[in-house]
C-alpha cells in the first residue's frame, strides 16, 4: 500500500514538471507557436477572473494585434522572436468612457497595461499564456472557435436579422444584409442605410461601415437599430448554418440572422 502512495505521489510530481516544461520560457527547447492568424477571448487577469458581463478579445493578424478592451476597440503592433519572446510596443484605443458594470474601466487599463508589458508567451493546448519580463503570468486567453468557411459562399446572398444576443428584433423594425459581391456588402437597419466594404479569408470577416439616415423611428426602434449598426461595424468571424448566418464581433457580440 505504502509503495502505491509512493507511485502516485511520483506521477503528480512528473505531471506538474511536465506541466512546468510546456510553457518554460527562454530555454533552447522551447517550441515556438506562430500566432498570426489566431484569435482569443481572454478569461484570466493577473491572476483574478473578469467582471461579470465584460469581454476581452485578442486577435494577431499580418504583425498587428486588435480586439475589445471590454468598452473601447483597441489596435497597435506586435513582435514575435524564437523561441517564445512577444512585444507589444503600445496600443491605441477608441476612446469610449463605459459606466457599467462597476470596475469596467479600471479593469480596461489593467488589461491594456498588461499587454504592453508582455515580454513572452506559451501555447498549450487551447490556452495563450503571457507573461512580463520577470516571468509574472499577466493574461490567460482561451482560444475562440475557427469554422471551415469560404467566403465564395456569402456572395449574392441576403439575410435578415433575428437576433442579437439572443434579444429578438423588436416588432416593426427591419434589419436587412446582403452581400453585393466578394468585397462589398450593404443593408438598412430601420431608417439607416448602410454600406460595408469588406475582405473575408476563411471564417475571418473584416468591414469598414458607411451609414445615411433615411426617415424618422419611434425611439425604441431605433435604439436598437443604432445597437445594430454599433455592432456590425466590430465584425471578426462569420459562421453559415443550415438556416442561416451567424456573425461574431470582437466585443463578443453575436448577430444572428435569416435568408431572405
Amino acid at each position: 500500500m505504502k509503495r502505491f502512495v509512493t507511485l502516485i505521489a511520483i506521477l503528480f510530481i512528473l505531471l506538474g514538471i511536465l506541466g512546468v516544461i510546456a510553457c518554460r520560457h527562454n530555454e533552447d527547447d522551447v517550441v515556438p507557436i506562430e500566432l498570426d492568424g489566431t484569435q482569443w477571448e481572454l478569461i484570466s487577469l493577473n491572476g483574478s477572473e473578469l467582471i461579470e458581463g465584460t469581454y476581452i478579445s485578442l486577435y494577431f493578424r499580418n504583425g498587428a494585434v486588435w480586439g475589445s478592451a471590454g468598452c473601447n476597440i483597441y489596435g497597435g503592433d506586435y513582435l514575435t522572436e524564437d523561441p517564445d519572446i512577444l512585444t507589444i510596443p503600445g496600443v491605441d484605443k477608441t476612446q469610449m468612457d463605459c459606466l457599467s458594470p462597476e470596475g469596467i474601466m479600471e479593469q480596461e487599463n489593467i488589461y491594456t497595461r498588461s499587454l504592453t508589458n508582455a515580454a513572452s508567451y506559451c501555447v498549450t493546448g487551447e490556452q495563450l499564456e503571457i507573461y512580463s519580463a520577470n516571468k509574472q503570468k499577466l493574461l490567460i486567453f482561451e482560444r475562440k472557435p475557427e469554422y471551415p468557411m469560404n467566403p465564395a459562399d456569402l456572395v449574392g446572398t441576403s439575410w435578415q436579422l433575428i437576433s442579437i444576443n439572443g434579444d429578438q428584433v423588436i416588432q416593426g423594425l427591419s434589419i436587412m444584409l446582403t452581400f453585393d459581391s466578394d468585397c462589398e456588402a450593404s443593408g438598412r437597419a430601420g431608417c439607416f442605410d448602410y454600406e460595408l466594404p469588406y475582405e473575408a479569408s476563411g471564417d475571418d470577416i473584416r468591414w469598414g461601415m458607411r451609414t445615411e439616415r433615411n426617415g424618422e423611428l419611434p425611439q425604441e426602434l431605433e435604439f436598437q437599430a443604432l445597437r445594430y449598426t454599433d455592432s456590425i461595424i466590430w465584425a471578426s468571424n462569420y459562421r453559415l448554418t443550415t438556416d442561416g448566418l451567424e456573425i461574431y464581433t470582437a466585443k463578443g457580440d453575436i448577430l444572428v440572422y435569416k435568408s431572405s
